[in-house]
């Protein structure tokens, strides 16, 4: 499954330099490096078997300023891992190892609408042995090897641990009770593959926590409490800098009672979690910071059909964020994906 780039060393490094990422943007971030690129398959909620037109592509990149990795689809599904835990490969770009895949429901807040269940694979890359987990809707979360374990003998399926509902504000809304304001529903779930704990919004969207930072769960779906709430501007691809036409998101940050676990919700449902053990939270009394834009690059991913980067490959916006509250990096698409490099080291 892997997309193999035949082309010399040289001519590689010159057309990474040229595509892969930042496009002289005026904030003068240097460019991420690509380490491979490789192919997931997916299966629908209500598929046994794989299609082989069920396919994502996907890069993996080194970011300069940090050394975090950072995996992107075309879709503009990001998953960063923290340079300590990032091992880059040895360049022969090998394909993902498939070791189990289920089905998981998430009901909707309307009792009387129709449970959207989705398909949920996990791979092994042999880059580098980290997990990727991957959804049928193209959310994508990895697992570093520090914390990653295959799957051994017959493959498990999960079990749920709780559920919470969680309210996100439109761009610019600061009134809660305004029409755009939307209500997602996220579950929480432990693969009993490896014992990781996912978390899946209704809107397909994933996080996947491993086991030993996320947290005991208490199983009693406990309201969660609200933090903050951010608006965060991304450029597209053929902007230099943010303009005042750049895409906003809304970004509500909540802590979820029932494992200590700090949840970033995007407006349009995406979400990403920072386990118990690394969270940092504001006082009850503090005032919350706004966050300072670090840096902003294109991304460039190779669709299913590209051996080598070029012109008319995808470019994906990506704009990294401080969070001035905890020390926390976020990672942000111009299509509202969103990834967090938490402050403190695993």
């Amino acid at each position: 499954m892997t997309r193999h780039v035949l082309v010399s060393q040289l001519a590689l490094a010159l057309l990474l330099l040229t595509f892969a990422a930042s496009d002289g943007q005026e904030d003068k971030s240097k460019s991420p490096t690509n380490r491979y690129g490789m192919t997931l398959k997916y299966r629908k909620f209500d598929q046994d078997e794989f299609k082989k037109d069920q396919l994502y592509a996907l890069e993996c990149f080194q970011e300069e300023e940090t050394g975090n990795g950072i995996y992107v689809t075309q879709a503009g599904s990001l998953s960063v891992v923290p340079k300590g835990l990032f091992k880059g490969g040895d360049g022969k770009d090998k394909g993902p190892l498939s070791q189990h895949g289920f089905s998981i429901p998430v009901p909707p807040l309307d009792s009387k609408a129709k449970t959207p269940s989705y398909g949920v694979e996990c791979f092994v890359d042999e880059n580098n042995t980290n997990l990727i987990y991957v959804t049928e809707t193209g959310s994508i979360s990895v697992i570093p090897s520090k914390h990653a374990a295959a799957t051994k003998g017959k493959p498990a399926g999960y079990k749920r641990l709780h559920g919470i509902n969680i309210r996100v504000r439109k761009a610019g809304d600061k009134d809660w009770d305004k029409e755009t304001t939307k209500w997602y529903g996220i579950e929480a779930f432990e693969d009993k593959n490896n014992n990781n704990v996912i978390y899946l919004s209704d809107t397909g969207s994933m996080c996947v926590l491993p086991s030993a930072l996320a947290g005991k769960s208490s199983g009693k779906s406990d309201k969660p409490d609200w933090q903050y709430g951010l608006d965060l501007k991304v450029r597209g691809p053929n902007e230099k800098q943010p303009t005042k036409d750049s895409k906003v998101f809304g970004i509500e940050v909540f802590k979820d009672t029932n494992n200590g676990c700090m949840i970033y919700v995007v407006e349009n449902g995406n979400i990403a979690v920072v386990p118990s053990k690394l969270a940092k939270f504001i006082g009850e009394n503090e005032k919350s910071k706004d966050p300072e834009l670090k840096r902003g690059f294109n991304l460039g991913v190779r669709g299913l059909d590209e051996d080598k980067f070029s012109d008319k490959t995808k470019k994906v916006g990506v704009e990294v964020y401080l969070d001035e509250n905890n020390g926390n990096l976020i990672y942000l698409s111009e299509n509202g994906q969103v990834s967090i490099v938490p402050a403190k080291e695993e």
